[in-house]
């Protein structure tokens, strides 16, 4: 068994209220922004998987999930009955302008089971994205004492860099420590998707390693060892770049039960010679990656496998 699921992550949506200039999936948003999950399509997945595995830990994240406050609520209550202990939501708090819904989708989020959300506060939401809207959000949040909400931002590089937008994200955290509501370390952003049209002057030249192996950083995990599972969207239920399934035409439990590394030739490349390995194939088939526009062997990664996906359709 190369699966012992710890955590499962619900992509809502790509839709979102938010126009960037960090958002690691840049324009493509533009084409995949239609669509989210929808609950009644999905019900019943994690009553499965928890029969199998010990699951730790779900998140809902997008784009802005909460824009599907339903669908998200929905996922959350099957959490909850199904006891998993961590349910968690990223949101940037911007999914309506009316206070009355803000305090209802409040109350729902309440009442079906979400323990932990993290709020996205920084330089970069916030140039597109209302404040007063987002306070008043987390002040719900805060004063009904339910959820455990922390302001999680993104930093540019690091906390430690010295730069414009670091410094705006530094005065809105301040909106927030009167509420009294913790930040969290945050985020350093990956220079990827608009990070590298917008921002790439702050990152210097890369120094890639591509003698890299998937499990040897942090977030990631080797190929034959994944306790953890994305749902996409359109159904696709992906390990790292990988998409092993689709939750809209197959059961979980198909999915999950046929998956194999060794079966699949690029992982096998990945696992035996690391990103090298996949970067040498990838040239000898005539994908030519410039990798001077790269600073993690994780997105040339990325890359290479869309580009290998392209050319088989």
């Amino acid at each position: 068994m190369y699966i012992n699921l710890k955590r499962i992550e619900f992509v809502i949506t790509y839709k979102c209220s938010g126009k960037c200039k960090h958002c690691s999936v840049g324009e493509e948003i533009k084409s995949k922004s239609n669509g989210h999950i929808e609950y009644e399509k999905i019900s019943g997945l994690l009553e499965k998987l928890t029969k199998k595995f010990d699951i730790e830990s779900i998140m809902c994240f997008g784009g802005e999930p909460l824009l599907y406050s339903d669908d998200v609520s929905k996922i959350m209550k099957e959490a909850k009955a199904c006891n998993i202990p961590k349910r968690q939501i990223i949101t940037n708090g911007y999914f309506s302008r009316s206070y009355e819904k803000v305090k209802d989708v409040v109350l729902l989020l309440e009442e079906t089971g979400v323990t932990d959300l993290l709020l996205s506060i920084d330089s970069f939401h916030q140039e597109t994205i209302p404040i007063e809207y987002v306070y008043k959000f987390a002040k719900q949040i805060k004063d009904h004492d339910v959820i455990n909400i922390k302001v999680h931002p993104a930093w540019l590089v690091d906390r430690e860099k010295k730069n414009s937008w670091n410094n705006e994200t530094e005065n809105l955290l301040d909106l927030f420590t009167i509420l009294n509501i913790t930040i969290s370390m945050g985020n350093n952003i990956n220079p990827t998707g608009n990070a590298i049209k917008y921002l790439s002057n702050y990152y210097g030249t890369p120094d890639l390693n591509l003698d890299y192996f998937c499990g040897s950083s942090k977030y990631t995990n080797p190929l034959d060892k994944i306790d953890t599972i994305s749902i996409m969207p359109n159904g696709d239920v992906c390990v790292c770049s990988f998409v092993i399934g689709n939750i809209y035409h197959e059961q979980i439990e198909d999915i999950i039960n046929r998956y194999n590394p060794n079966d699949n030739k690029y992982m096998r490349l990945l696992m035996n010679e690391g990103v090298n390995g996949l970067y040498e194939y990838a040239k000898s088939i005539g994908i030519h990656t410039k990798l001077d526009q790269y600073h993690t062997p994780c997105n040339v990664c990325k890359d290479i496998m869309k580009e290998i996906m392209l050319n088989k359709m």
